[in-house]
Order: structure tokens, then C-alpha cells, then sequence
């Protein structure tokens, strides 16, 4: 089954120093049941990604996404 992986863009490096920008994360579900992007009140699209430190939720046009498979593993670069 597919899954989504994502990466921060480099130019947002520096407002998110616990992510790496060349590390792909797993991109998981904000609430159980929920799509794995949501928009907030504001009208930005979010993203919550899985880290080795645990969930980060953040704007989705900061981030790359590609297509995977669930097993593949995450925190590849």
C-alpha cells in the first residue's frame, strides 16, 4: 500500500533546526481517521511528520512530498 513521504525545503532550514532537509520522513495521519494533510483556520495546508523525536506538524508548502511504499523505510536520505 502507498504512503507519502516528506522532506523540508532547504530555504526552511533554519525556522526548523530538528528536521534535516535532505532526510525523507513518513508523513502520517494528524488525528486517527483523518487524511494525512488537513488545512488549518488560516487556510494553510498541514502535514504531520513522524521523526526519530517523535511528530512535527507543520505547513505542507515547506515541505517536498513523493509517493512509497509503507515499507520502505523512513529517515532515508
Amino acid at each position: 500500500m502507498p504512503g507519502v513521504q516528506a522532506r523540508l525545503k532547504a530555504e526552511h532550514k533554519r525556522r526548523y533546526l530538528d528536521l534535516d532537509p535532505t532526510v525523507w520522513y513518513q508523513v502520517v495521519p494528524i488525528f486517527p481517521g483523518v487524511t494525512q494533510r488537513m488545512v488549518n483556520m488560516a487556510g494553510e495546508r498541514l502535514a504531520r511528520l513522524s521523526t526519530p523525536r517523535g511528530f512535527v506538524t507543520l505547513r505542507a508548502d515547506r515541505l517536498q512530498f513523493r509517493a512509497t511504499d509503507v515499507e520502505a523505510k523512513s529517515h532515508t536520505p
